[in-house]
């Protein structure tokens, strides 16, 4: 897949869905590794105001931020997550950004444990089958 082509995922839960615009130059390696697994359909977890999608992608820190913005996608090295702040919280570890909720942003607030789908999105719009 071209990473350079993708610039939102989906993340589709059961109750709905919400788009995430990419910023893979914040974390090109672990943006990389994420898109190079995609489509993929996994368990998660909500601990507080954080949902947990394990996810091992072998990435080491890239960034010296730990502190997550609501609605921000980023991955968290140490636990081996993808995390998706439902506030703003201080994480503790370094965590690598991958991007931004742009669209249905509530939809966090009230999504309960279960399975999500992450789908990349092309520029022109199409979801791209992996």
């Amino acid at each position: 897949m071209n990473v350079q082509s993708v610039k939102a995922l989906v993340l589709r839960f059961q109750s709905g869905e919400v788009v995430v615009r990419l910023d893979v130059a914040k974390s090109p390696i672990t943006a990389t590794r994420l898109l190079s697994i995609l489509p993929i359909s996994t368990p998660f977890t909500r601990i507080g105001s954080l949902i947990t999608i394990p996810l091992d992608l072998g990435s080491l820190p890239e960034t010296f931020e730990v502190k997550v913005r609501r609605g921000e996608l980023c991955y968290r090295p140490n636990t081996k997550q993808l995390i998706l702040a439902t506030e703003d919280v201080q994480i503790g570890s370094r965590v690598n950004p991958l991007g931004m909720v742009v669209s249905n942003i509530d939809l966090l607030d009230s999504v309960k444990p279960g399975i999500v789908t992450i789908i990349p999105v092309s520029a022109e719009g199409k979801q791209r089958p992996g």
